[in-house]
């Protein structure tokens, strides 16, 4: 396979989504291109959560050879630390009750393996996290979407955010699209295709065929936004012919005045999870 000139090759950006394949994506990358490969690092400063991720140590120099970017600290402001270079944006996304039953066995694993709080009763647990946690983390950490700019956007305007910035994106698809996303994406960079699942396999405490129909409506109830997102771009991939028509139209199922009880169930759920870890 042929290597393009990184310094002016595209820099593919593929965001980490919390429990829709990052790690399988990050180990790809780590070993088909070594250096070339950077996990974007953290900005220890009580500015991140207002202004977003920085990176006050990252050169020109230092990404000269970079060509693929992921991690969860990864925020769109890295895109100026690669100047004439195109820069390509990929995700995976994940419906709201497999990422939830996901990650309570992830809790529990930690829980197992390293001493952390016990997760308890799925109900409860569901009850100490945030509504729609992927749309949230997409505008929180990549688009740098702040606080108290999140409150300022309704569930409705939060999809229509996203639903506009997907437009653009090189790949987005469901997790389980993975293997696909990744070998494209490893093609264009001349690299090997071959994807080597990552998946933590930990002990199962929950799966989604353990939940009733009660809990599931109550889950995709309180995601919705999730939800919609999820069902509308988990086939789109790699053709941007294939982008979601009449986002206006889907958003109208979701509350576009609720900017108080988006803060009031943050604040419970903040408390919920302090009473949680003790």
């Amino acid at each position: 396979m042929t290597t393009p000139d990184p310094a002016s090759a595209p820099v593919h950006f593929f965001l980490h989504v919390p429990k829709c394949a990052g790690t399988t994506v990050e180990r790809h990358f780590e070993r088909t291109l070594g250096e070339g490969f950077l996990l974007a690092p953290r900005w220890r400063n009580p500015l991140r959560d207002v202004i977003g991720n920085r990176y006050p140590s990252l050169s020109l120099e230092d990404l000269a050879g970079v060509r693929a970017v992921s991690g969860h600290s990864l925020s769109r402001s890295l895109s100026e630390k690669f100047p004439g270079r195109e820069v390509k944006c990929s995700v995976l996304l994940r419906d709201p009750v497999s990422y939830l039953v996901s990650f309570y066995n992830y809790r529990w694993a930690r829980h197992e393996e390293r001493g952390q709080p016990a997760p308890g009763a799925f109900d409860a647990w569901r009850g100490a996290q945030r509504r729609n946690p992927i749309t949230r983390f997409l505008l929180h950490r990549f688009f740098e979407v702040g606080y108290p700019g999140i409150y300022r956007l309704s569930t409705r305007a939060r999809f229509l955010y996203l639903e506009a910035a997907f437009q653009g994106f090189h790949f987005v698809g469901g997790y389980r699209r993975c293997d696909e996303a990744l070998a494209g994406i490893s093609r264009e960079l001349g690299v090997d295709p071959t994807v080597e699942s990552e998946n933590v396999g930990h002990v199962k405490r929950l799966s989604a065929a353990d939940l009733s129909e009660a809990q599931i409506a109550a889950i995709l109830t309180e995601n919705a936004a999730d939800a919609l997102l999820f069902e509308r771009w988990k086939d789109r991939g790699f053709e941007r012919a294939a982008n979601p028509a009449d986002p206006e139209g889907a958003a109208r199922a979701l509350p576009g005045r609720d900017l108080a009880a988006n803060l009031a169930a943050d604040v419970e759920s903040a408390v919920r999870r302090k009473l949680w870890r003790g």
